[in-house]
C-alpha cells in the first residue's frame, strides 16, 4: 500500500521530506504503530488493512502477556529482591511497577474497556490516597497521564493531585523535581505540561501558560535539569515508560506540547524546531531515537514526528494559501 506523496490536499504536508516514510512504516513497523499510521496519519478506519490490524491488535502477544501477568488484585509482580525493605518502600515500588506496566499497555493501545486496566489503575489511585511519601514529580505526573488516558481524571484523588502540583509552581514558571527543591527542572515541567495538555480542561489555565513561558525561555538550554542534563537531552527524541525515560523526548516532546496548547496559533519558535526536525530525517526515511547517534531510525519516534509534521505543516500550508488568496 503506497499512499500518494504529492497530493495538494491530503498528503501535501509531506512535500518537504526527501522520502515518504509511510510505506516504510506500513511494511516493517510493529503492529500497534502500523495501526496508528493508518488511523492517525492516513485517516483510514474502514479499509480491509485497518480492520485486519484492529483484529490482530486484540490478540497481540506483547499485551496479552502483560495482561496475563496481573494478579487477581490488579497488581503486577515487582522485579528484583524485596528482602529487607520496609512496607512503605515495597508499596512505593509496587506503585512504580503499576505505572510502568499500565504505560506499556497504553502504548500497546489497550483501553479502559479492558477490566484489568481499571483494576490496575485502582491500585495506583489507592496508593496516591494512602501514602504521603514524597516522590519525584514525574511519578505523580505519570499517574495523572494514565488517569487522563484511561478516562479516570475526574477521580477526586487525581483532581486533588493535579491542583497540589499546580500550586507548587516556582516563581520562574517551572516545577521542581522534588518537593522542597528550589530549582525548576525543565524536563519535569515539560512532562507535566504535556500531560495536562492531553485534557482540554487545562488548555486555558494561567498557571500552565506561565509554565509554557518558562519552557520557551529556556528552550535549548543545557542547565535546567539535574535529571537529564546537557544538550543531548534536546536531541533525544525517544520517550519510554520506565524511570527517567518518561521525561525524555527532547525537542519532539517540546513540539508535541506546543501543539496541545496552540489553539490554532502559529509559533515561530516552534516552527524553527520543526525545520530542524525535518532536517534530521535519516536515509532510511525514519527519524532517529537520538539525533546524530542512531543511524537506522525508530518507528515509534517516526510516528510521533509524522503527527507533529501533519499538524505544523498543514498549519503553514493553510496560512500560505490564505495569504495568496488575499
Amino acid at each position: 500500500m503506497n499512499p500518494p506523496t504529492n497530493k495538494l490536499d491530503k498528503y501535501s504536508w509531506l512535500d518537504r521530506l526527501f522520502k515518504n516514510p509511510i510505506p516504510v512504516m506500513l511494511k516493517a513497523a510493529p503492529l500497534p504503530i502500523r495501526y496508528q499510521v493508518l488511523r492517525d496519519i492516513m485517516g483510514d478506519e474502514e479499509s480491509g488493512d485497518f480492520l485486519a490490524l484492529q483484529k490482530n491488535l486484540r490478540k497481540h502477544e506483547s499485551r496479552r502477556k502483560l495482561l496475563s501477568d496481573q494478579s487477581a488484585q490488579g497488581l503486577w509482580p515487582i522485579d528484583g529482591k524485596l528482602k529487607g525493605l520496609d512496607d512503605e518502600k515495597v508499596q512505593t515500588l509496587q506503585f512504580i511497577k503499576q505505572l510502568e506496566t499500565l504505560h506499556e499497555l497504553l502504548n500497546l493501545l489497550v483501553t479502559s474497556k479492558q477490566k484489568k486496566i481499571l483494576l490496575g489503575m485502582r491500585e495506583v489511585i489507592r496508593y496516591l490516597a494512602e501514602n504521603k511519601l514524597p516522590l519525584r514529580i514525574h511519578y505523580h505526573t505519570q499517574a495523572i497521564y494514565l488517569a487522563i488516558a484511561f478516562n479516570l481524571d475526574n477521580n477526586p484523588i487525581i483532581k486533588q493531585l493535579i491542583w497540589d502540583i499546580l500550586k507548587r509552581q516556582n516563581a520562574d514558571g517551572g516545577w521542581s523535581s522534588l518537593p522542597g527543591e528550589s530549582e525548576s527542572c525543565i524536563w519535569s515541567s515539560l512532562f507535566f505540561l504535556w500531560t495536562l495538555g492531553q485534557s482540554d480542561s487545562f488548555h486555558a489555565n494561567r498557571t500552565l501558560k506561565k509554565g509554557m513561558q518558562y519552557v520557551e525561555t529556556n528552550l535549548l538550554t543545557a542547565d535546567q535539569s539535574h535529571l537529564l542534563p546537557g544538550m543531548q537531552a534536546w536531541d533525544t527524541l525517544t520517550s519510554g515508560t520506565h524511570g527517567l525515560s518518561i521525561l525524555s523526548g527532547g525537542t519532539l516532546r517540546y513540539l508535541e506540547t506546543v501543539q496541545l496548547y496552540s489553539e490554532g496559533e502559529r509559533s515561530r519558535k516552534a516552527e524553527k524546531r520543526v525545520d530542524w526536525l525535518i532536517g534530521t530525517q535519516l536515509k532510511t526515511a525514519l527519524w532517529p531515537s537520538i539525533v546524530n547517534r542512531d543511524k537506522q531510525g525508530d518507528y515509534a519516534v517516526t510516528l510521533r514526528v509524522l503527527k507533529i509534521l501533519k499538524h505544523f505543516e498543514n498549519q503553514r500550508i493553510i496560512e500560505t494559501m490564505n495569504y495568496d488568496d488575499e
